[in-house]
């Protein structure tokens, strides 16, 4: 005969409060829609000093910032001396090397976009054609 001992044993109830939290880091993503390939400047285009780009540039863009975002534009042929952007709350005049364009908002959203550019050209331009001169880049608002 086996002899047993049974031992009882009670589990207590373990109980731990912790905190967690989470940061979401702000993005904006930007998306062309559509853009002018590159430019013809007429000899009349270099007299009158500016050229009026026919084609819009379509942009798509999505940012979970809650106060809104920035767009950067760059020129990256020095064709410019400065430029006008319209399409946006107001028209925006940027300098030869573009430059960063604030659009603030109430909450996250998708914003699109149809630009239309007045092109001033630089002093000695040639008439000829010439690549799109700018590049658009997007990044969150800090809310700070």
């Amino acid at each position: 005969m086996i002899a047993s001992s049974l031992v009882a044993a009670e589990a207590k109830d373990a109980r731990t409060t912790m905190t967690v939290s989470a940061t979401v880091n702000a993005i904006a993503r930007v998306e062309a829609q559509s853009a002018p390939a590159d430019i013809q400047v007429t000899a009349a285009d270099v007299e009158r000093g500016y050229i009026d780009v026919g084609e819009p540039l379509t942009l798509v863009i999505r940012s979970n910032s809650p106060t809104g975002f920035v767009m950067d534009l760059m020129t990256v042929t020095p064709m410019l001396s400065s430029l006008v952007i319209h399409g946006l709350d107001s028209d925006q005049v940027l300098g030869a090397d573009g430059g960063a364009i604030v659009q603030r908002w109430q909450r996250p959203q998708v914003a699109k976009l149809s630009l239309t550019f007045r092109l001033v050209l630089a002093p000695g331009l040639m008439a000829g054609s010439y690549p799109w001169p700018l590049r658009v880049a997007v990044r969150p608002l800090d809310a700070t």
